[in-house]
């Protein structure tokens, strides 16, 4: 800004001045540069005047923040002195306005100041965003032609020395500067210089601030999700404008709602990825994204995007193949169609059908045998974009039947159970198993079950609706294959039915049907018992097979005195060797219960003489329940001579300490058998002395 200052003179000729003695007025000062301190203070640098004259002293006048204010702030007294050093001016925190005048005398006067000039005075916003916006103001309006139109940048970070960050040429007046180097944060210093052809810088104030970045990178969303050839993810998104945007983390879940799990971090200009741990060939999957920017800031997660699964089933009794897949989500431009792409025998894909957007399932038909098919569903849009999902192959052929189905053995559980196993071959060729069974050795099979295939080689199935007191019942496996037909039968199994009657003489016969059929035979049958419900461990027969039936006579005279009475038995089939599965099983009978009577063996006549020979009358008596047992003695008129309750008491001829007479008397023994019912035996003894 130019500042004119005025004088009011009467216009004479040269010549009245120089005959008159007066000097020459002396010019102002040429301010170049206005230079500020790092506390605030100002040096003014100027060219001094050409002309001579009366020279009193330099003024410097001040204004801070508006040119409207100018105040004296100084004066330099020695000519020839190009500098004005302004102490306290406090130009570190606002701009402050100067210009220059000449004092002189004879005549006295003030020359105008050459223009009015200002300390640079510099600003820096922190908008949070890591990028610094520097604006600061010229030195003089406009830029003096002596001046530099370049304004040097410095820079001085928190650890270090400062030093030219960048330069801006410009005439303006008013000037901004972004700086381009991001900072995360960090505590800068800033400041600007200018300089002058007369050899002399404007130096600004010296900003110090810290600078920080506080924004997160502008999300953008995925393009597609897609899965290769490998049947891994790929996935595609677009580049984040925003400039710091330093890397792109992607995260993977197994459903929309989560949770999401971080898979890995990839630099920035990298747009795609594909994950080396994808199970997209077994699974639908999903995929977001998130930038971060170089100050580790990161962005919302964006949209998720699921990539297409695809699955089949094949009919091989129908000759096709059912594939569905699950509806791509969120492609930027809606899905329009899916392409069913196929190819056979490992030839190029070709698309054979399109579907609506709507439909995720298709039916190929006309499928060869032999021929090997692999299928990939394809979703585009109208912008061009496309989303691939896994591979699929199948060959749809004639399977080849099970190796073996085996029946191991049926064995009885309990009167409605019996465990049937077999050892099957669990070949892709069978669906499933039936399970079929008859009454006896020669019935009908009429009942089947349905037994899933097992993952291994052992199937069993627990029948529970039997009666395996009443018959035995013939179990085969048969192996079905998807088109519900029959591929393979196994051999039959028939379960031991046995039967018990009371013999003579304190025995007990066992019959049984054989057990059929192993492939190593039946080697022997072991006879268990049980006594008054406990079992012993040991069989209490081993019986050689017969190609007749099965049967064992138990001699039960040893326990007659010790049992109530109650026999079970089971009997154990045992295969023998040479099982080509090297199987040597065993199969258990039903278990049956049969009660013996109470025996009462009586003598009829006693000597209770004292010669410890025949002096006790006790009877023998078997198979009674001790808890509910009585003998009674009478003599010939019916009175009574004595009563016991235990079996193990006899009657010694006495009758309350005194011996009876010799003669006959009657005795009378209530008992009751281990099932329930009562016995009275009765009779004579004769006592003889």
């Amino acid at each position: 800004m130019k500042k004119k200052a005025y004088s009011f003179l009467y216009l004479l000729p040269i010549t009245f001045y120089l005959s008159q003695g007066f000097a020459q007025p002396i010019a102002s000062p040429d301010v170049k540069c206005v230079s500020v301190a790092a506390n605030g203070d100002v040096t003014l640098t100027w060219i001094t005047p050409t002309n001579t004259g009366t020279f009193v002293d330099y003024k410097i006048y001040a204004s801070p923040n508006t040119p409207t204010a100018f105040a004296p702030v100084g004066t330099v007294t020695v000519f020839a002195q190009p500098t004005f050093f302004h102490p306290g001016a406090g130009a570190n925190t606002k701009r402050i306005y100067y210009y220059v005048q000449t004092e002189y005398s004879n005549p006295a006067g003030t020359s105008a100041s050459i223009d009015t000039c200002s300390t640079i005075y510099l600003q820096v916003a922190n908008p949070n965003t890591g990028y610094a916006q520097l604006s600061w103001n010229a030195v003089t309006s406009p830029l003096l032609s002596t001046s530099s139109t370049w304004y040097k940048i410095y820079l001085k970070r928190s650890s270090g020395v400062w030093s030219l960050h960048d330069s801006i040429q410009t005439n303006s007046q008013n000037i901004t500067y972004t700086d381009k180097f991001h900072t995360c944060a960090d505590t800068l210093s800033y400041r600007i210089e200018i300089a002058d052809n007369s050899g002399c810088s404007s130096v600004s104030n010296i900003w110090k601030g810290k600078i920080d970045d506080g924004t997160s990178p502008i999300i953008e969303p995925i393009d597609t999700v897609s899965v290769n050839a490998a049947n891994l993810a790929t996935i595609s998104w677009y580049p984040s404008p925003s400039p710091d945007a330093d890397s792109v983390e992607i995260y993977r879940a197994t459903s929309a709602s989560g949770p999401w799990f971080s898979i890995a971090i990839v630099p920035v200009p990298q747009t795609s990825f594909t994950y080396t741990a994808s199970v997209a060939g077994t699974m639908s999957e999903y995929y977001c994204i998130a930038f971060i920017d170089s100050c580790k800031n990161l962005s919302a997660q964006g949209t998720p995007h699921r990539t297409i699964y695809l699955s089949s089933s094949f009919n091989p009794c129908a000759g096709t193949a059912n594939l569905s897949w699950n509806s791509y989500i969120n492609m930027n431009v809606p899905v329009k169609q899916y392409e069913v792409l196929r190819s056979v025998n490992a030839g190029a894909f070709n698309m054979i059908t399109t579907l609506p957007s709507t439909d995720t399932t298709y039916l190929d038909t006309g499928l060869v045998i032999g021929t090997a098919y692999c299928y990939i569903i394809r979703a585009t849009n109208l912008a061009g974009k496309t989303s691939s999902s896994n591979k699929i192959c199948l060959t749809p052929s004639v399977v080849n039947p099970p190796a073996f189905t085996y029946n191991r053995f049926a064995t009885v559980q309990s009167n409605n159970s019996i465990l049937i196993t077999g050892y099957v071959d669990p070949t892709p060729s069978v669906s499933y198993y039936y399970l079929k069974r008859a009454a006896g050795s020669s019935g009908v099979f009429s009942n089947s079950f349905i037994v899933p295939k097992p993952t291994g080689n052992t199937i069993t199935y627990t029948d529970k609706t039997v009666n395996t007191q009443a018959e035995s019942y013939s179990y085969k496996w048969e192996a079905i294959n998807t088109c519900n037909k029959a591929i393979m039968t196994s051999n039959t199994d028939t379960t031991i039915l046995l039967k018990a009657t009371v013999a003579l003489n304190l025995g007990i016969s066992l019959t049984w049907n054989n057990y059929g059929s192993w492939l190593g035979g039946v080697d022997h049958y072991e006879v268990y018992r049980a006594v008054d419900g406990v079992w012993d461990p040991s069989p209490v027969g081993i019986v050689p097979y017969s190609s007749t039936e099965g049967t064992y006579t138990d001699d039960v005279t040893s326990v007659c005195a010790t049992s109530e009475g109650k026999f079970s038995y089971y009997v154990v089939a045992i295969e023998g060797n040479g099982n080509p599965y090297s199987f040597k099983d065993s199969s258990k009978s039903n278990v049956v219960t049969l009660y013996e009577y109470p025996k009462v063996y009586a003598p009829n006549a006693f000597t209770p003489n004292g010669d410890k020979l025949n002096d006790i009358f006790i009877p023998i008596i078997c198979f009674i329940n001790p808890g509910a047992y009585s003998l009674s003695i009478y003599d010939r008129w019916g009175y009574p001579i004595m009563q016991s309750t235990n079996p193990a008491e006899g009657w010694d001829g006495k009758k309350k300490g005194h011996p009876c007479e010799e003669g006959i008397y009657m005795y009378v023994i209530n008992c009751t058998a281990s099932n329930g019912d009562n016995s009275l035996v009765s009779g004579t003894i004769t006592l003889i002395r």
